[in-house]
């Protein structure tokens, strides 16, 4: 299974002061592309919160998506429109031979993505689910 829970509050630039023009522009090309993604499975949202604009992702594949549904390669995306950008996504691949027991945790700051070791739900087993006893 392919496990992600992810958000990102979107920021045109990292400035407090933001221009109300450009972030318009980020918003509707971050929105253009989510509306193109047709995302098939699980959510991908974008959504006004007080005045300020958050991506919501979330979901449990069978395996891990193609690159172009990767919520990875999303907030890498979202990086890119949006270089003022920050968040968290929590992944699990238990598929991934080396990592399958593990979250990892991609952290988005200014637009960067980095991948980063998960201290709180990892090791998944004995963690979170018990060992499998065949």
């Amino acid at each position: 299974m392919y496990e992600y829970h992810g958000w990102a509050t979107i920021r045109e630039c990292a400035s407090f002061e933001e221009n109300e023009y450009q972030y318009g522009l980020v918003i509707q090309h971050l929105r253009e592309y989510v509306e193109e993604l047709n995302w098939p499975t699980g959510v991908l949202d974008v959504r006004a919160v007080n005045g300020d604009f958050q991506l919501w992702t979330a979901g449990l594949d069978n395996h891990k998506p193609v690159s172009k549904y990767d919520p990875t390669e999303v907030f890498r995306k979202v990086g890119e429109i949006a270089p003022g950008s920050y968040g968290i996504l929590y992944v699990r691949d238990s598929d991934d031979t080396e990592t399958f027991n593990q979250f990892k945790v991609y952290t988005l700051v200014r637009g960067k993505v980095m991948e980063n070791n998960d201290p709180f739900l990892s090791p998944f087993i004995p963690k979170l689910e018990d060992d499998y006893e065949g």
